[in-house]
């Protein structure tokens, strides 16, 4: 073969292999499925977050949170706190190679009062916010009925939420006056995505995560059962802010 010849060929060769890559990296990504089957994922704009080599895209999210309450015996007495409001901020990404949708999340729950008993109260900083730990969450179709739900926890051996409580008089025999203590809140709690799975798979701006007192395994100390009531409104925050996102299976 001549030495001109075998130039041109290996321009050639060059050639066909740029323009491949150049084309797998610049494909788009995968339009989200239908129906969700056994591996709901989260979706924006109708695309998957995926990329062309199948990776992971996270997009940031943050929540807003109306009226939350914990109930749980604490200290061996029965206890109820609620706060006013709250808000989150974390991601969503989707989970590469046929796996369920991840996020993070951080939740601070505001205007904290300790309803009962009333002869104790939260410390002064929980009293301004109680917030969690860095929670993790991953989706699930759980229940007869399938209900997409994100199941948050925080990170192997750290506490879900630490909560201060002093006495407000001496009658508390939780705490003393001015001595608060910490109780760790430990445990999973799940939420279920929108009020059905078809608003859940609906490409809108807002959707909505509910946590219902049966959702949990949380405790305050070994079987003390502790039940989280909470809703939040989440939408998108980063890069894809105001792009409509929705839950849908993995294709």
């Amino acid at each position: 073969m001549s030495r001109s010849r075998l130039i041109s060929l290996s321009l050639l060769v060059a050639f066909v292999v740029g323009a491949v890559a150049t084309a797998s990296a610049s494909e788009p990504p995968k339009k989200c499925g239908g129906k969700v089957t056994t591996t709901p994922n989260y979706c924006v704009a109708g695309l998957q977050l995926e990329n062309s080599k199948g990776e992971a895209i996270s997009e940031k999210v943050e929540g807003t949170n109306g009226e939350a309450t914990l109930k749980a015996s604490i200290g061996g007495v029965a206890s109820e706190i609620k706060c006013g409001k709250g808000k989150s901020k974390g991601t969503i990404e989707d989970g590469a190679g046929g796996t369920v949708g991840k996020s993070t999340s951080r939740i601070t729950f505001e205007g904290c009062k300790l309803i009962t008993p009333t002869n104790c109260k939260l410390d002064p900083e929980d009293e301004e916010g109680i917030e969690t730990s860095g929670l993790k969450g991953e989706l699930a179709l759980t229940g007869a009925g399938k209900r997409i739900e994100d199941k948050l926890e925080p990170k192997e051996g750290a506490a879900f939420a630490s909560i201060g409580i002093e006495g407000k008089t001496s009658s508390c025999v939780i705490a003393e006056v001015g001595k608060p203590k910490t109780f760790n809140v430990t445990g999973s709690q799940r939420c279920e995505v929108d009020s059905s799975n078809t608003e859940a798979e609906k490409e809108t701006e807002k959707h909505k995560t509910i946590c219902k007192t049966s959702g949990g395994s949380l405790e305050i100390g070994v079987g003390n059962p502790a039940e989280v009531a909470d809703e939040a409104t989440v939408v998108l925050s980063g890069t894809k802010a105001h792009d409509v996102w929705s839950i849908k299976e993995h294709t």
